[in-house]
């Protein structure tokens, strides 16, 4: 039966693997739902450990070269495995960190993990070089530190973000610990070249970072819309009334038109999910575009404290009464300036008031 399945992996090896990324990607969208989940950290842990086990059998071997048919097998066997590993850990982190932004500010990060996540399937042999398989297990050490450490502490900014990439730097250091036991003469020959490459990446994730070219990780915006009353009852519940969205618009609830009478104020209600323990603010940022000037000018912000642990997300409001006809955009920040998420919308005056529709959240 396993020669079978050899013989049948062999010659149709190309098809099952890219059956296997689809099945698998889709998966991990299904299975992997919040960062902060037992079960989704168990998930991502386990294709870290794999990952580890695999470079070190097949660094034993480089070095050693067994002969034991038994430890021939395992090695073969993690050849096949590592890809897989990496291929989960960058399906899971893709998706994760997307969920985080749905605006362009984070595209490069974004585009580096999908590029990985698809050279997975074209670069296998790759894999056989030392430098190239850390190189990436680096990197997979630091897209996961990323996630966790801000829902271990509660916390989310600069110095959380610092703290994750030296968790990652001394877990990699552990890791070289243990790999230079089985093939120490390996990791000797390409030690300066390794830690060369290591840093750039370090240097590279801050870089961006700090330029809010990585998501607001762990947080992740679940709704955004534009009303025209957004009131709180005392049972904490949120009263709204709103333009309904056209039937073709789908996955959106309102109305990104919106036709105000006299001097009504508009409102934003957003729901910004974040893990169970973390407390932070995120802003409200009001900006209309300047045709004049082709470009958009902030108006107003407005902050508000929000916590973690609820699904849908932690609700909150912003009003803004001195407002002209015209294109609006309100942005969804973090307190450094990074995009959780962004509504676009057009205010015209309206003669009579329009039809309305009303909701409880």
């Amino acid at each position: 039966m396993l020669q079978r399945a050899k013989t049948l992996f062999e010659r149709h090896g190309r098809k099952l693997s890219a059956l296997a990324f689809v099945f698998g990607f889709l998966w991990d969208s299904l299975t992997l739902t919040r960062i902060d989940r037992l079960l989704d950290n168990i998930v991502l842990l386990s294709y870290l450990l794999i990952a580890f086990v695999c470079i070190a059998l097949l660094n034993a071997d480089s070095a050693r070269n067994f002969a034991n048919p038994l430890l021939r097998k395992s090695v073969d066997f993690a050849r096949f495995l590592l890809p897989f590993a990496f291929g989960g850990l960058m399906s899971g982190f893709l998706i994760f960190y997307s969920r985080s932004v749905p605006v362009l500010s984070s595209a490069p990060f974004l585009l580096f993990l999908a590029g990985l996540f698809l050279c997975n399937e074209f670069l296998r042999r790759r894999y056989q070089q030392f430098i190239f398989r850390m190189s990436v297990f680096f990197v997979t050490l630091f897209s996961y530190t990323a996630l966790v450490v801000p829902v271990l502490t509660g916390r989310m900014g600069d110095l959380i973000f610092l703290a994750s990439g030296a968790t990652a730097l001394v877990l990699f250091w552990l890791s070289i610990k243990v790999l230079s036991l089985v093939a120490e003469g390996e990791w000797r020959r390409r030690r300066p070249a390794l830690w060369t490459v290591v840093g750039s990446i370090f240097v590279a994730f801050n870089f961006l970072y700090f330029n809010n070219m990585i998501p607001p990780i762990p947080l992740s915006l679940k709704e955004i819309g534009v009303y025209h009353r957004v009131e709180r009852a005392r049972s904490g519940s949120y009263e709204l009334s709103f333009e309904k969205a056209p039937w073709y618009a789908l996955g959106r609830k309102t109305n990104l038109t919106f036709h105000r009478t006299e001097n009504e104020p508009v409102y934003v209600f957003s729901s910004v999910f974040a893990p169970t323990r973390l407390s932070t603010k995120v802003l409200h940022r009001w900006s209309y575009f300047n045709e004049k000037l082709d470009k958009w000018v902030s108006s107003s912000v407005v902050g508000f404290p929000i916590s973690g642990g609820r699904d849908e997300g932690y609700r909150g409001y912003s009003r803004k009464d001195v407002i002209f006809p015209g294109k609006w955009r309100v942005d969804v920040e973090t307190i450094r300036g990074q995009i959780v998420g962004r509504i676009t919308f057009v205010v015209t005056d309206s003669p009579a008031p329009p039809a309305l529709a009303e909701e409880k959240r």
